[in-house]
């Protein structure tokens, strides 16, 4: 496989795995149109940086980590499940509140806040767990180029800061905004109840046994 053969599959499963809906997605539409275009951007900008983050652990071999480190593995799984069972069990509770007296995780948030609770929410998800150490992580042998290694993470930085932008600016619209706003109930308890079940069928399956995780968990 040529260079940019490499660095062109590394683009195409990114890719394919950042547009998909999951917690990272629902953060930043929550965040555009419950708050402002503003506070997605940040919350965007935070997911992002998780993704390279992961992408930098993965090119250092978190694979191989994980495969000798069982435990490891089950921790990351039920921390990161209760962590979306937290913060879906929140949008929940508040979905029936208006939106400007609704206390929720987004609600007046500064742009530090904003992002770090994008930041976490990456970080904490399983799917980006599954994703960098598996499919990702195959494609970094001991014999990859530390330059392709770097390529690859600034890919994925270039990609996921793209897609962020574009999903924040998209989702901040008048019509969007509005939207929300005459479906915020049913929005945010879809969006709640989705976040709290993935959250908790993850602690579950950390509890149980050390099952290996699988790419079919989202990632955006």
């Amino acid at each position: 496989m040529t260079d940019f053969m490499f660095l062109g599959s590394v683009a195409i499963l990114y890719s394919m795995l950042v547009v998909s809906p999951g917690p990272n997605f629902l953060v930043v539409t929550t965040a555009a149109m419950s708050q402002s275009r503003r506070q997605a951007i940040y919350v965007g900008l935070g997911v992002t940086t998780g993704s390279v983050i992961w992408a930098s652990l993965a090119t250092a071999g978190l694979g191989v980590l994980l495969a000798h480190m069982a435990w490891l593995q089950r921790s990351l799984q039920i921390g990161g499940g209760t962590y979306l069972l937290y913060i879906g069990a929140n949008q929940w509770r508040n979905s029936a509140k208006p939106l400007a007296a609704a206390p929720t995780n987004l609600s007046r948030q500064s742009a530090c806040q904003a992002y770090r609770y994008g930041l976490v929410t990456n970080l904490t998800n399983p799917g980006s767990l599954a994703f960098f150490s598996s499919v990702f992580a195959a494609l970094f042998a001991p014999s990859v180029a530390p330059w392709l290694k770097f390529a690859s993470i600034a890919i994925v930085a270039v990609i996921s800061t793209t897609w962020q932008l574009t999903v924040a600016m998209a989702f901040s619209l008048v019509h969007a905004r509005q939207a929300y706003v005459r479906a915020k109930t049913v929005i945010d308890r879809c969006t709640g109840g989705f976040l709290a079940l993935f959250g908790m069928k993850l602690v579950l399956r950390g509890v149980r046994s050390p099952v290996s995780l699988t790419v079919s968990m989202s990632l955006s």
